[in-house]
């Protein structure tokens, strides 16, 4: 059905989230964006708004920096905190375009 979670009977979109998940937890950020991507896609074809949201969530959360491989990484020398929120901020912005001309 439409909308549903997987656990509802939804659609695999639903186990693309949940994947993706699982990868930040252990770190493994590239294959849950790759999961996360799939995850969008699905729920485009099957008209599935909340999981498109919920995968547009974590994708936002994932492009952030969730997941072990990028904690406690330092900004490059010379690089203030300023100028790193102000980079991220902008990645943001043009993923959150990205994603809206897509819908």
């Amino acid at each position: 059905g439409k909308g549903r979670d997987v656990s509802e009977g939804g659609g695999v979109q639903w186990v693309d989230v949940r994947l993706a998940q699982l990868l930040l937890q252990f770190g493994h950020r590239e294959q849950a964006l790759a999961a996360l991507h799939e995850a969008l896609r699905l729920a485009q074809q099957n008209d599935d708004p909340a999981c498109l949201a919920h995968g547009l969530l974590w994708l936002a959360h994932a492009q952030d920096g969730c997941g072990a491989d990028v904690w406690g990484r330092l900004a490059p020398a010379g690089q203030r905190e300023g100028e790193a929120a102000e980079r991220r901020e902008s990645a943001q912005a043009a993923l959150l375009e990205r994603c809206l001309s897509r819908a």
